[in-house]
């Protein structure tokens, strides 16, 4: 008869308790769901920014070697760094060059790359929060010595 009486209580408890467990759920599931796709948001804008900061010195890059030719233009350089982040879609529009100094490649003088991009957000997770802006830009720079 004991162990009748303590079977049924545990069963009662046990009961109960499925109640709590889904409470329990409810309130971490938003905290665990913000948490991962945060973690997303950020690992896709790093490798954004990987991406640009690689456009942004090969662009310098190939303006501080190919300034004295005959044929470099600016133009030439932006697509250098279009086409080392193809996994951003970038245009010749998001790539600023600037020389200082003089204002031209000459000896001496440094190329500076400047390039931004806008995103919208992966998720749309940020987009619920009043205030977010409704995408993401991001900038990488490059700096070289010209060789002219």
């Amino acid at each position: 008869m004991k162990q009748k009486l303590s079977q049924r209580r545990r069963r009662f408890r046990n009961a109960r308790e499925a109640g709590a467990v889904a409470v329990e759920f409810a309130l971490v599931l938003p905290i665990f769901l913000a948490l991962v796709l945060g973690i997303a948001e950020m690992g896709r804008a790093f490798n954004i920014q990987v991406s640009l900061s690689e456009a942004a010195r090969q662009a310098s890059r190939y303006a501080a070697v190919h300034c004295s030719e005959a044929g470099y233009s600016p133009a030439s350089a932006q697509a250098a760094g279009v086409a080392a982040a193809p996994s951003v879609a970038l245009t010749n529009s998001n790539i600023a060059i600037t020389y200082t100094g003089t204002g031209s490649c000459a000896d001496g003088n440094d190329v500076s790359v400047s390039v931004s991009y806008t995103t919208p957000w992966m998720t749309g997770f940020p987009n619920l929060i009043p205030g977010m802006p409704a995408g993401l830009t991001i900038q990488g720079k490059g700096v070289m010595r010209c060789n002219a």
